[in-house]
């Protein structure tokens, strides 16, 4: 009998919620090493990540391995889909939105298509980096209108805590697929993923 998507989702949620918070910031420190050796970390320019919330792997651990190439954007939501906002560090004007979400306040906005790199925030993912993301389908519109864009659009990497990977996730029409998965025990690649890690 096969499992639910919804029934992923809470098994995963459930499994993030039992990590205490220092198994989770020493698994988030860990997930954030792995990333910031990859290529296409070090390659990347502009970098999207997100305000962590409801126990989520902190991709702000990555900050310290930021060269001063790099710039970090954060998502703010209009609409339906995510804008994303320069922001240098944690002192950052911000606000926090009807979602519960921190966001930046600044005017202006990059869109998705913009960044060389983005850090998806997700609530269970596979060995095949095949993700479940919290049911709003904010970060699907938002990568969907890529195909609106001259631009190719970012390099899409997954942070997640190993205690959300389940077994095999069914995609649906509107998942966009992730290039790879970040967690604290490894880095899970999608089969047809485009660029190099190494």
């Amino acid at each position: 009998m096969s499992v639910s998507i919804d029934d992923q989702r809470r098994a995963a949620l459930r499994a993030r919620r039992n990590l205490n918070p220092a198994a989770a910031h020493a698994a988030s420190r860990k997930a954030c090493r792995r990333i910031a050796r990859l290529s296409v970390f070090r390659r990347a320019r502009r970098i999207g990540l997100y305000w962590p919330m409801r126990n989520e792997a902190d991709p702000r651990l990555l900050l310290p391995y930021f060269d001063q190439r790099q710039q970090a954007f954060l998502p703010r939501v209009n609409g339906k889909r995510l804008e994303f906002i320069a922001f240098d560090g944690l002192g950052f004007r911000q606000r926090r939105s009807p979602l519960g979400i921190v966001e930046p306040t600044a005017s202006h906005a990059r869109p998705v298509a913009t960044l060389d790199l983005l850090i998806v925030p997700l609530s269970a993912f596979d060995a095949a980096a095949r993700r479940i993301g919290m049911g709003g389908g904010f970060y699907d519109r938002t990568l969907a209108s890529q195909g609106e864009s001259a631009f190719r659009g970012p390099w899409l990497l997954g942070l997640a805590f190993e205690v959300q990977r389940v077994e095999r996730i069914a995609t649906r029409e509107w998942d966009v697929p992730l290039d790879a998965v970040a967690s604290d025990a490894g880095i899970y690649r999608r089969a047809t993923c485009p660029t190099s890690l190494r």
